[in-house]
């Protein structure tokens, strides 16, 4: 359907659309984000800390800011700092209610009116689905390694109710988005989606943006460890539609099932040919958490759409659109040895760069139809001063194509020190202290974690690599062992 405009015939009305148009791209996600972010990879954590709390006090992407500091301050051991900054964001996004809590989201489409005219980075920026389930696992992970399962076991059940609540919210705005653009744009719908191909292999490793299979099995794991077999296989259950890959994952899936449902246990282990005598656990054992990476970060591009004037003549407009470069991401799994002897490998548990890419593509609806809304201003804004004999209009539509030139209105605004994606392993380990050995296969580089494990006791160890340097801590899941730890290496690989 051809987009529709009253033309601007007033000299006020003329006055108001330059007024909007001059506001374009004069917020745009922070242009020290990439560097910053180069410095956290590289190990920097000051500077990197630096840059989020100063993006804490924009007017538009404050909550951003407490994401980025929050995982600042994890990786640097803050966890106090950490959990303050996340909680902060939690609240936002999860409200209490007298019935229990309730999720807050934005729109995906174009039903928001803020900045249907002027630049998308005037929005203020709502956190996507799989930041808000990566912010809550990481909260509980944070409740852990400060030394409060207690703390952890209620993010843990929040994390549970906000996959819940968002997989059956998000759908319905993502279809009534994708049906909004079909109707209002779909010629420029056509061309971005074209464009956006060369997403696809990182796009066909996820079915949703919403779903995090390392978040569903840490649930499940705290559930198993507070004694709720019930929810602990339903959490596991989902993990495994997930992470069908994942053979640690699909081992607990069936082990907890087998205590659930013995039929469907009978039919998976026949379809899966597993070994049931494999099906079990040790009493001592550690889970470790592997994140590998800093997620790929959003770029512009310019994509030429087809643009009516007042005559109906259609001309192309350059128009910007948030983009993802990167390829898939093509992880390294972590090879983990206690002395001389190999324990076993990570494997990967969830794609958050896949997540990530999906959440865009759910979003490029709207973008599409708030974009084209604003080109179509622009042209009807231009024509109307070609019109005039009004040099003074004539002038101002200049400097307003001037700054449009040189300002980008593509909102890349996103989560950026998160990892591109997470590895798990689990395994037994007896009582005792430990060097473990966590060496990169591809080059053979490797650094050592210190362990203590009491006996019965499961220990978690986190591990997250930015590149420049890793950090890690340890903490109990069932009560029992050692306060928790943490450490950092630089240059681990």
């Amino acid at each position: 359907m051809r987009p529709t405009f009253t033309p601007v015939r007033s000299d006020a009305g003329l006055l108001l659309v330059c007024m909007l148009l001059l506001t374009a791209g004069c917020a745009t996600h922070s242009r020290n984000a990439g560097s910053a972010i180069a410095r956290l990879k590289a190990g920097d954590t000051a500077s990197a800390l630096l840059w989020s709390e100063k993006l804490k006090q924009s007017t538009f992407s404050k909550d951003l800011g407490c994401l980025e500091s929050g995982r600042v301050k994890m990786l640097s051991g803050d966890f106090t700092g950490s959990r303050a900054d996340f909680a902060a964001a939690i609240d936002k996004v999860l409200a209490k209610t007298e019935t229990g809590p309730a999720i807050r989201m934005g729109s995906v489409g174009s039903t928001v009116a803020a900045s249907t005219v002027t630049d998308d980075t005037l929005r203020t920026y709502e956190l996507s689905p799989y930041e808000i389930i990566q912010l809550l696992h990481y909260q509980t992970l944070n409740y852990l390694f400060s030394g409060d399962p207690e703390g952890a076991g209620v993010e843990m059940r929040r994390t549970v109710f906000a996959q819940d609540a968002i997989a059956e919210k998000y759908s319905k705005e993502i279809a009534k988005a994708q049906a909004n653009a079909r109707a209002k744009q779909a010629q420029a719908m056509e061309t971005v989606q074209a464009k956006m191909e060369t997403m696809r292999p990182a796009l066909e490793r996820v079915s949703s943006s919403y779903e995090n299979g390392m978040a569903w099995y840490f649930c499940g794991l705290v559930f198993e460890k507070q004694g709720d077999a019930a929810n602990a296989a339903l959490s596991y259950r989902k993990a495994g539609e997930l992470a069908p890959g994942n053979s640690c994952i699909r081992k607990d899936f069936l082990r907890l099932l087998r205590t659930q449902d013995q039929q469907a246990f009978a039919d998976l282990v026949r379809q899966y040919h597993v070994d049931v005598k494999s099906l079990t656990r040790e009493s001592t054992e550690i889970v470790v958490l592997y994140e590998e990476a800093l997620i790929s970060e959003r770029q512009t591009v310019k994509i030429p759409i087809p643009i009516p004037d007042f005559n109906g003549a259609v001309t192309l407009v350059s128009v910007d659109f948030p983009f993802y470069n990167d390829p898939a991401y093509m992880p390294v799994p972590l090879a983990i040895a206690d002395g001389g002897t190999n324990l076993g490998v990570t494997e990967p548990a969830v794609y958050l760069q896949s997540l990530a890419y999906r959440d865009l593509k759910d979003k490029l609806p709207g973008v599409v139809v708030r974009n084209v809304t604003r080109a179509v201003t622009k042209v009807a804004a231009q024509q109307a001063a070609n019109t005039r004999n009004d040099e003074l209009v004539k002038i101002g539509m200049m400097a307003i194509n001037a700054a449009a030139s040189i300002a980008s209105t593509a909102d890349t605004r996103a989560w950026y020190s998160i990892p591109m994606v997470t590895h798990l392993y689990r395994g037994p380990l007896s009582a005792g202290t430990h060097m473990l050995q966590c060496r990169n296969p591809a080059t053979g580089a490797a650094f050592s974690i210190p362990v203590t494990v009491t006996a019965g006791e499961t220990r978690l160890v986190w591990i997250a690599d930015t590149g420049g340097m890793a950090a890690a801590a340890t903490a109990s899941l069932s009560g029992k062992g050692l306060p928790p730890t943490y450490q950092q290496f630089n240059n681990p690989f």
